[in-house]
């Protein structure tokens, strides 16, 4: 019974996709050797008043998707600053440690570190931007390619790339080329 069901639903849609275009160019002909028959000022109006309803109800629908698209983005808001915020005061505090202890190798070693880049990892998967989870993609490819300039450079992408999804503009200088890139 359910083999009927798809096959039945899998004609339908065919019939749609092939009589679909069929049936809009038919009526496209007899709307238009319609208009021909008419006089050509009440062809105009019509022609006229046709277009002026195409561009109201286009501008009515690209609006509402634009403040839908806004709504959407500044419900997510809250939610991207707390993440952004923890990433920047994990690698402010890392980067404190290091200064202090001046020992690469202590730090790579600390699991609360790794912990950190986990959870972090899930939760930009879930609220980043893809801007960001690109930026922080080539941040953890860096890091496991070592060269400390440039993760640095790489890390600055990251939190550049965050600041745009926040809706900071493009700040002065920030036209640099990073190091190692072409």
């Amino acid at each position: 019974m359910k083999r009927i069901y798809t096959t039945v639903a899998l004609v339908i849609i065919f019939a749609a996709i092939v009589g679909g275009p069929y049936v809009l160019w038919v009526l496209f002909k007899s709307v238009f050797l319609w208009l021909s028959a008419q006089e050509s000022q009440v062809g105009a109006a019509i022609i006229a008043a046709a277009a002026t309803v195409l561009a109201a109800v286009g501008a009515v629908t690209l609006s509402q998707q634009r403040t839908k698209a806004r709504e959407v983005s500044e419900s997510h808001r809250p939610q991207k600053i707390d993440l952004y915020s923890r990433f920047i005061k994990k690698v402010m505090e890392v980067m404190y440690k290091y200064d202090k202890d001046k020992s690469e190798n202590a730090m790579i070693k600390d699991t609360e570190l790794e912990k950190f880049f986990q959870d972090f990892t899930t939760d930009l998967v879930l609220w980043g931007s893809p801007g960001v989870v690109r930026a922080y993609a080539n941040f953890r490819r860096a890091n496991k390619n070592g060269g400390s300039l440039n993760n640095i450079v790489v890390m600055d992408d990251v939190i550049r790339a965050m600041r745009k999804d926040l809706g900071h503009g493009k700040q002065a200088g920030s036209g640099r080329r990073p190091i190692g890139r072409s």
